[in-house]
């Protein structure tokens, strides 16, 4: 009877320091692979979206878009980017798919091209998003992470750029929400280690996604920015495959 308390004893002790031992705590490519996750929750989305330019003087050009993405768990999400306006970019269209293949559709040409590995760095459509910006490859297929520190509510990951990535960032540090792994803030490096460009996000829930409704591009090698805010969004929609093709790319489209 003795031995039988000993060893209820030893277990109900065992359970005790088992409950109080905080759950182990994740690591930067753990936080990676879950901001991933928030960004492609849903099934797709169609949205509509300005454009604002604001040069170093404070002069602002604005422009509308459409864009559909359809999000996968376990690959790379795809998108399309139509402009409606103005007049001289009507129409200009942006495809991105998996394994990183990007076509740009210059309505002036009536041509599409596919985007060289040379090319990521160009600016799209005169904007502080580069080519490579509007890529949908997840973070974590192309970049290492690690948690250099918490800072308030947020993990504050150093991003490494992987061998074989082609992405143009070497080095990235982003600023994750620790409860619900949206990112509010990035620092973009270019291939000397210096400040190229900041991001800053505003995440808000909508139809229970979190959605970046704003992101403020500036570029500080230039003292340029550009803000893209979306105006309208629609979560779950049924999008044809026929939407992601070279094909739909050349189509001209309406604005909301």
């Amino acid at each position: 009877m003795n031995t039988m308390r000993s060893i209820c004893a030893v277990a109900a002790l065992f359970l005790l320091v088992l409950a109080s031992t905080p759950a182990a705590a994740l690591d930067g490519n753990e936080v990676l692979s879950r901001v991933d996750a928030v960004q492609s929750a849903s099934k797709g989305s169609v949205g509509s979206v300005t454009m604002t330019l604001v040069d170093k003087g404070g002069q602002t050009k604005e422009r509308t878009m459409k864009v559909w993405r359809r999000h996968y768990k376990d690959k790379d999400d795809w998108s399309v980017l139509k402009f409606i306006s103005p007049a001289e970019i009507r129409n200009l269209g942006f495809l991105s798919l998996a394994d990183d293949q990007m076509y740009l559709y210059l309505p002036a040409f009536d041509r599409v091209r596919r985007i060289a590995s040379h090319a990521r760095k160009e600016s799209f459509a005169g904007s502080d998003l580069s080519n490579d910006d509007l890529s949908t490859g997840k973070y974590s297929s192309h970049y290492d992470a690690q948690i250099t520190k918490e800072a308030g509510s947020d993990y504050v990951l150093e991003l490494k750029r992987r061998p074989k990535s082609e992405r143009i960032y070497p080095r990235v540090v982003a600023w994750v929400n620790r409860q619900d792994f949206t990112v509010s803030r990035m620092e973009l490096y270019d291939e000397g280690n210096r400040l190229w460009k900041s991001s800053e996000i505003v995440n808000e829930k909508i139809q229970g996604y979190w959605t970046p409704m704003q992101i403020k591009m500036t570029d500080v090698t230039k003292n340029h920015t550009t803000v893209m805010k979306i105006s309208k969004i629609e979560y779950d929609t049924n999008i044809e495959d026929s939407i992601f093709t070279e094909r739909y790319l050349k189509r001209s489209v309406k604005g909301d």
